[in-house]
């Protein structure tokens, strides 16, 4: 397994993680019809236009993306960055791969905020290992007509 910084050829790859991880992990959670419509190509571009910013690490297993991370400067004022979810697919759950991306994103950064679905205990239970916590703040997404809770954790030193 390797973890490196994604290029911009790695957008397909990306995207296909993408579509395949929300339609596994967020079956029954998220509407099917939303997870049902999700589109390879929209998501191809999305990241054709976010991984040459930077930010952007891909877990490859055998020469194939199998997972990937993406973190960035906060949009939130009280936070200097943003970890946008790990996501892996799930043929190398429980493998390290979610351990080592989120190593490499959180390398040497502080204060950074994560939003996760407050009705995904894996995601959770994932993020607290790592040593986020959440921090009281919440908010509702609505996803296809369903209303989602979120709940924020935060990051503030070495992982755990």
């Amino acid at each position: 397994m390797t973890v490196r910084p994604a290029v911009l050829s790695d957008a397909p790859a990306v995207a296909s993680v993408h579509v395949q991880t929300w339609q596994s992990a967020y079956r029954g959670l998220v509407p099917d019809s939303e997870l049902d419509a999700l589109s390879l190509e929209q998501r191809t571009a999305m990241w054709q236009r976010a991984i040459p910013r930077g930010g952007v690490w891909v877990a490859v297993v055998d020469g194939e993306v199998v997972g990937f991370v993406a973190v960035g400067p906060s949009d939130e004022p009280d936070a200097a960055f943003k970890l946008y979810p790990i996501y892996v697919l799930p043929s190398a759950w429980n493998t390290g791969l979610g351990y080592e991306l989120a190593g490499a994103a959180l390398d040497g950064r502080r204060d950074v905020v994560l939003w996760v679905f407050e009705n995904n205990p894996r995601a959770r239970r994932f993020y607290e290992r790592f040593g986020f916590r959440t921090d009281g703040t919440v908010r509702t997404e609505t996803i296809g007509g369903a209303e989602l809770k979120e709940v924020r954790y935060r990051f503030n030193g070495a992982a755990g």
